[in-house]
């Protein structure tokens, strides 16, 4: 199941009717390969006691061992969906997405030249209460399944997600401590 719930050793019960008609807050962790974004999406998701919406690329991927073509792109946008929708249907205070389909956007515009339909409305469309976009400063971080090792590829990757993403709801995470820094981003 990609949707998890990160921190029960820390639930503390509520009435199912008090969590009902309290607002879920949908948070969007995104930004180029190994910027960490799963760390600070699983980390934030345990500090909220939220529910953690992992990255289907990640299974899809690992599920093909690592290989790809453009038609399978907009079927992990699909997947990250279905995940993304089942937390969102929930009664959790918050849901912690880490990606959504500004990387699908990206990855098959830069790779491929073009985005699918679906994908572009997406980003253009899905809501995200907060974004919080992870600049690619931390150490380049070895994996099959990453294909940007470069550093200057990595920050021209940022600069195209600066420019999807929507400026009023996102802010940069960089350096350390993101975690703090994601917390003190969090709407009062």
């Amino acid at each position: 199941m990609s949707i998890r719930k990160t921190s029960k050793a820390r639930f503390s019960p509520k009435s199912a009717a008090s969590k009902k008609s309290a607002a879920t807050s949908i948070i969007l962790i995104t930004g180029p390969e190994s910027s960490g974004k799963t760390t600070l999406a699983k980390d934030l998701a345990f500090a909220l006691d939220g529910l953690y919406v992992e990255e289907a690329a990640r299974t899809y991927l690992l599920e093909r061992g690592g290989q790809y073509s453009a038609a399978d792109l907009p079927a992990i946008w699909q997947r990250q969906q279905e995940a993304e929708d089942a937390a969102r249907a929930t009664s959790a205070s918050f849901v912690i997405c880490d990606t959504g389909p500004e990387v699908i956007r990206i990855w098959t515009e830069v790779k491929y030249g073009q985005c699918p339909e679906e994908v572009l409305h997406a980003t253009r469309f899905r809501h995200y209460d907060l974004i919080l976009l992870c600049y690619p400063d931390l150490l380049w971080e070895e994996d099959p399944l990453r294909e940007a090792p470069d550093e200057r590829e990595r920050l021209a990757l940022f600069e195209r997600y600066q420019l999807i993403l929507p400026a009023e709801r996102t802010v940069v995470i960089r350096g350390k401590n993101r975690l703090t820094q994601a917390l003190l981003a969090l709407p009062v």
